[in-house]
């Protein structure tokens, strides 16, 4: 559908596009992505022709833009670019209509039934229909770029290229023009080259992607290219981290700012501090923990500072956690049976790390296991270490021959692992790890601390 081979052009005696081939598909949303100055702008005028072609090609359907005439590249092809100016006070209805140009005949262009028809459907899908006999200066620069989407989609075009589309939307205006471009996609087979400078954004509409770096392609491909973190930091020189969409298979992008780099590390023991009543029991953090937890508020992989027990039957959790003036959105908490004023507390340095571990049970029945390690974990490395604590309570429940509860018990426990993320970087906390073993060795001890306060109780 878009053809490059070879093509060289910029503005300058130096061309700023290198010899760069690429074909975009019939019918695929293709982003073209790249840092300022990448050449990214410089590649889309020489695609639509607004530049000079040095030497090379760009074929659309198949034919040499050079050779096709204004009125046919327009019945092609149908451009959106960053600006929004308009010389002159047209109304919103009037500067739609001018994408019907290409389809009308005679020597006095006028609009057909179609032409209008086409004109109220555009309006409706890019919600602008009540600004119609607005004129265009008067509008804001989010609402004029739907005017102008409008405008390219009345030219019902084969190719849909976009500068940027989304530069000047907000969040809801952002999702509603992409959804409506995939839509078109989807159901017209309309194919998209756009530039995007969101990667996030890109990641969960593009079919495909190219990353250009200094006039030149580093790679092309399906979006998962942007799970290539090394990749992404040479491109844009900024420390990315590539994860997983937690509900759409493709991948996000999160930036680490260098000040958070460069923070001072804090001394663990002197980060937290422990209040306890009778049915309540509350570690507080001065900084944020990396949690992985089964918890009834903050389950999941979470950033939290508040880790919450509360004793007594079932009741809503969060309007204790109000209660004591727990926010919410920074807690991990929990409802239990447990005796909390009975629990059990270890502290321990091993190998330079500092770990705490807090045990709440009832008689076997419930064991409520609060694992705080003063290390930085990878994403393996927790799910590790969330595995070296069960298996460390599942085997003291079989050494003290509780094994005939352990099915009752798996169904109700609450584990929670939670990590500082300062130091050395730790990609292992497996069992037959030193790490691994801690953990085992540190939640081991305190249930069975817990299960002999218990039957000395009983006795």
């Amino acid at each position: 559908m878009i053809r490059v081979q070879k093509l060289v052009g910029g503005y300058t005696h130096s061309p700023i596009i290198k010899g760069l081939d690429l074909e975009v598909k019939k019918g695929e949303f293709f982003a073209l992505l790249g840092p300022n100055g990448s050449g990214k702008t410089t590649l889309f005028k020489l695609i639509t022709g607004q530049l000079p072609i040095n030497s090379g090609k760009v074929s659309i359907c198949g034919k040499e833009i050079s050779t096709l005439s204004k009125l046919e590249k327009a019945k092609k092809m149908a451009v959106l670019t960053q600006e929004v100016q308009v010389s002159f006070d047209y109304t919103v209805e009037e500067i739609i209509s001018l994408g019907r140009y290409p389809h009308q005949k005679g020597i006095f262009k006028q609009l057909s039934k179609k032409d209008r028809k086409v004109i109220e459907e555009v309006m409706e899908i890019t919600q602008i229909s009540e600004f119609r006999t607005t004129q265009f200066r008067l509008i804001s620069g989010g609402e004029k770029q739907r005017v102008l989407l409008a405008k390219a989609l009345a030219q019902e075009p084969e190719i849909l290229l976009l500068d940027e589309p989304t530069n000047h939307l907000d969040i809801k205006h952002t999702f509603q023009m992409l959804n409506l471009l995939k839509e078109r996609q989807q159901t017209t087979g309309l194919t998209i080259f756009a530039i995007l400078h969101d990667l996030n954004v890109a990641s969960l509409y593009a079919d495909r992607v190219a990353l250009l770096h200094n006039g030149s392609f580093l790679e092309i491909g399906e979006v998962d290219l942007l799970r290539k973190e090394s990749q992404l930091k040479k491109v844009y020189e900024v420390k990315v981290k590539s994860q997983s969409h937690p509900t759409v298979p493709k991948p996000q992008l999160l930036m680490t700012p260098s000040h958070f780099s460069s923070n001072r590390l804090f001394n663990f023991d002197d980060s937290y501090k422990i209040k306890q009543g009778e049915d309540y029991l509350h570690v507080q953090f001065d900084q944020p923990l990396r949690t992985i937890s089964n918890t009834e508020v903050g389950a999941g992989v979470q950033w939290l500072k508040h880790f919450c027990q509360f004793q007594g039957p079932h009741s809503d959790i969060q309007q204790l956690m109000t209660k004591y003036s727990l926010p919410h959105e920074q807690a991990a908490g929990i409802m239990t049976a447990v005796k909390l004023e009975e629990m059990v507390m270890i502290t321990k340095v091993i190998e330079d790390i500092h770990m705490m571990v807090i045990v709440t049970e009832g008689a076997g029945k419930t064991i409520n296991i609060m694992l705080y390690i003063d290390a930085h974990f990878t994403d393996g490395a927790l799910v590790d270490g969330y595995m070296s604590a069960v298996e460390a309570k599942v085997k003291v429940l079989h050494d003290l021959h509780y094994s005939q509860t352990i099915a009752a018990v798996a169904s109700t426990d609450i584990v929670l692992l939670a990590l500082t993320q300062q130091g050395t970087k730790i990609a292992c906390a497996g069992s037959g790890t030193v790490v691994g073993r801690a953990i085992g060795q540190m939640v081991y001890g305190a249930i069975k601390e817990s299960f002999s306060k218990y039957i000395e109780k009983v006795h």
